[in-house]
């Protein structure tokens, strides 16, 4: 007999990998803490393994629960397709997203066909932009935004939290060897986006105090930024999602091996219409999207 786990230890598992939080996953799931929590270790107890740690930082996955977390996510996928493909009643749907522009030009809109194929009575409109929508007022179906969660009269959930690091175009790199660790970047030509403020982020997670006033230009989002970096034009913050294909074939490369966690991409919509078929496909579509290839990334990374 087929020994499979009961789905709702399946499903608190998931969110909680992917939150890297029980309350967090509570939270999205609409159940107490402990319930969560229970699923958890009912889940560990069925399996004789260990899958996650907790500390005061919050939880982290073990190499067990890793390895899980990545098969739970394909099989959701998998799952995710099969029921889309026998589902009858599927109704015609015309959504309209907002997004970060990084995310919407180098991510979301290139694999909007796969989407399509997929769903293709699902029509998706795709606007970059960096302030919020009214989605009360209907401005915008749902928003995909990076960063803090907006106002509690809405609702969001993760869809991924990459890695980031330092990246430049390979001729940068060759004449800048002794630029390596944190510390040597700080007097560095560094292209930002808005701010500097990620690069103040980054900075202090590996705990280096910049200067008060950090060089390069402010390029307003992160296409730029990176667009910028392979002219060689200096240093951006990328993430293994948005600079993966440039990674892959040459044109950016890796700035010492200094990855770091920051924040993550939300997807947000109204509380009412958080479970209407359409954003609830594209919503779990993304996300998956999202994780897997973050997996891919982080496996391919920890062999070079």
């Amino acid at each position: 007999m087929i020994r499979i786990p009961p789905f709702s230890a399946l499903r608190a598992f998931e969110a909680v990998a992917r939150h890297r939080s029980v309350r967090k996953a509570a939270e999205e799931l609409g159940l107490d803490h402990t319930v969560v929590s229970r699923h958890v270790r009912s889940l560990q107890a069925m399996l004789d393994v260990p899958l996650v740690r907790t500390s005061r930082q919050g939880v982290a996955l073990t190499p067990a629960g890793d390895e899980y977390a990545a098969s739970l996510n394909r099989i959701l996928a998998d799952l995710a397709t099969a029921t889309a493909r026998v589902d009858s009643n599927r109704r015609s749907a015309n959504l309209s997203i907002w997004s970060v522009p990084g995310f919407a030009l180098r991510w979301l809109t290139p694999r909007l066909p796969d989407f399509h194929a997929l769903y293709p009575s699902i029509e998706i409109s795709v606007r970059p932009h960096e302030s919020m929508a009214d989605l009360a007022g209907f401005e915008a179906d749902a928003q995909i935004i990076y960063g803090e969660p907006p106002s509690t009269t809405l609702r969001c959930t993760v869809l991924a939290r990459p890695l980031v690091f330092p990246v430049a175009s390979p001729y940068w790199a060759a004449t800048h060897r002794n630029a390596r660790t944190p510390a040597d970047l700080v007097d560095m030509p560094l292209i930002h986006e808005e701010s500097h403020e990620q690069w103040r982020e980054w900075f202090a997670a590996h705990g280096v105090t910049p200067p008060d006033r950090l060089r390069g230009p402010r390029l307003w989002h992160a296409n730029l930024a990176l667009e910028a970096a392979k002219l060689g034009q200096g240093v951006a913050l990328g993430n293994e999602l948005l600079c993966a294909n440039e990674l892959a074939v040459g044109d950016l490369t890796e700035i010492g091996h200094n990855r770091v966690a920051m924040h993550p991409y939300l997807f947000v919509a109204r509380r009412d219409r958080w479970n209407e078929p359409a954003l609830v496909r594209l919503r779990l579509w993304i996300a998956t999207q999202m994780q897997q290839e973050a997996q891919t990334a982080r496996t391919a990374s920890a062999g070079r």
